[in-house]
């Protein structure tokens, strides 16, 4: 006997529409339009449902396990992954994982529904949005705009419980590829050395999009937008005419932000499996490993295949290291020294066109590049100069300076040679200089300004 519980509610209702149409109630016509078939159908099903009734009207597959139903081993072994190694990866990632590394293949769906049952997924339901933003369309071509910015995280975790690591990240807004290092802060110097690398392989981006961060905009009332005031950042962008766009929200930038989360998910987890425990193994691998597989994995066609970065001039790769360096200015003195961080430096006057030309009140520029070497400049070209100690007197003469850098040795020999005069001599000298003076004035009948105190000692 049929078993009605297998029976549907359009199974009943098939029934009720045949059995009018064998008691002539109906004609073909009137039953195909009731439901919904065509009339060589009805045809058809009226003499099935003679031959064999209401078994005729319940598939055969109905109840039955399907011909495509996956081992149920399988999925035992996806719960022990599970809850043993992958207990903290997404459903997403832990599906990728399956067919990386145990070649498991399984929809996400179905994976997402299994773990639910098994209680080894928690069921979220998705949050209403206070706000809806609009986002903006992403540029058209590849070096057209990059969106930079930085986050914080144990991404060691345990293994270097001590050190929170600093990850920058910077991602193109037309492709979606990114570029990753880890540092110890997001301050000035990480932040030159991250770009000088970018420049120097990648090449200059039209613009760069950020936030407004104390190490690339200025922030104070009095003094925003103001171009005589520029960050270190600032300048280095103005030299290489790469234009900087400030972010005046998060969710303005949000494809940088985006990214991040999904670093601090994903990064986390591949440097467990690798078994990575110092800043600069991570670096390594993700030069070597993660960026070329995160980036062919996330990585979108632009709308043009045109690669917008402009290659750095021949002037620009020599002096590189120059603009990537911290400028300080200062005022030359008229003994020709100027003071940095508390300690005296000697400038040399120039002989060739290849050293600048110095004169008393120029305005020297004080480079410190990211060797932590101190150089010193006026007009973007280098001035010989000698670092002073305090307890010695100072130079009175000074010597020119040598016309090649491989004289510069034979400069210092004739430096401490000056340095050696005889007290003597100095007095001498003083003393002849006095008397001459003081003769001038006692002809000329004009009172010196000197002339109560007059005494000429070396300046300390």
């Amino acid at each position: 006997m049929t078993n009605y519980l297998y029976m549907t509610n359009k199974d009943f209702e098939t029934q009720a529409i045949l059995d009018r149409l064998i008691s002539k109630e109906i004609t073909n016509k009137k039953a195909a339009e009731l439901l919904g078939l065509s009339k060589r159908q009805i045809i058809r099903k009226k003499k099935k449902y003679r031959e064999e009734w209401i078994k005729w009207l319940i598939h055969k597959s109905r109840w039955k396990p399907s011909n495509n139903k996956q081992d149920k081993s399988k999925y035992t072994k996806i719960f022990e992954l599970r809850r043993n190694k992958y207990h903290d990866y997404n459903i997403i990632h832990f599906q990728e994982k399956l067919l990386e590394n145990h070649n498991i293949k399984v929809g996400y769906w179905t994976l997402r529904n299994e773990l639910i049952k098994e209680w080894l997924v928690k069921h979220k339901k998705r949050k209403d949005p206070k706000k809806q933003y609009i986002n903006r369309p992403r540029k058209e071509c590849y070096g057209e705009m990059v969106q930079y910015d930085w986050t914080y995280d144990k991404f060691l975790e345990d293994r270097n419980w001590w050190e929170e690591l600093c990850l920058l990240v910077a991602i193109d807004d037309a492709t979606w590829k990114v570029d990753l290092k880890f540092e110890k802060s997001e301050w000035l110097i990480p932040t030159m050395i991250f770009w000088k690398e970018y420049f120097e392989t990648k090449w200059k981006p039209r613009s760069i999009y950020l936030d407004k961060f104390a190490t690339y905009k200025i922030n104070h009332p009095n003094a925003t937008d103001d171009k005589d005031l520029p960050t270190q950042f600032w300048r280095i962008c103005q030299t290489l005419w790469v234009k900087l766009i400030f972010a005046n929200s998060p969710q303005a930038k949000w494809r940088v932000e985006r990214v991040n989360a999904t670093l601090q998910d994903r990064l986390i987890k591949e440097l467990r499996e690798a078994n990575i425990c110092d800043i600069d193994s991570a670096n390594k691998f993700l030069k070597k490993v993660f960026i070329p597989k995160f980036n062919k994995k996330f990585k979108v066609k632009p709308k043009q295949e045109a690669d917008l970065h402009i290659k750095l001039t021949k002037q620009e790769q020599k002096s590189v290291n120059q603009i990537f360096s911290k400028h300080s200015i200062r005022k030359l003195k008229n003994d020709f020294t100027i003071s940095f961080n508390n300690e005296l430096y000697q400038c040399y006057r120039a002989t060739d066109w290849k050293w600048p030309m110095l004169y008393k009140w120029d305005s020297i520029t004080v480079e410190e590049h990211l060797d932590w070497n101190i150089y010193l400049s006026k007009k973007w070209k280098y001035i010989a100069f000698q670092k002073l100690d305090k307890k010695r007197n100072r130079i009175h003469k000074l010597p020119l300076a040598p016309v090649s850098n491989e004289d510069y040795n034979k400069m210092k020999d004739k430096i401490e040679e000056l340095e050696k005069i005889n007290k003597i001599q100095l007095e001498n000298e003083v003393e002849l200089l006095k008397t001459n003076i003081l003769s001038h004035y006692q002809k000329t009948w004009k009172k010196h300004p000197w002339m109560k105190n007059f005494v000429i000692t070396k300046s300390h």
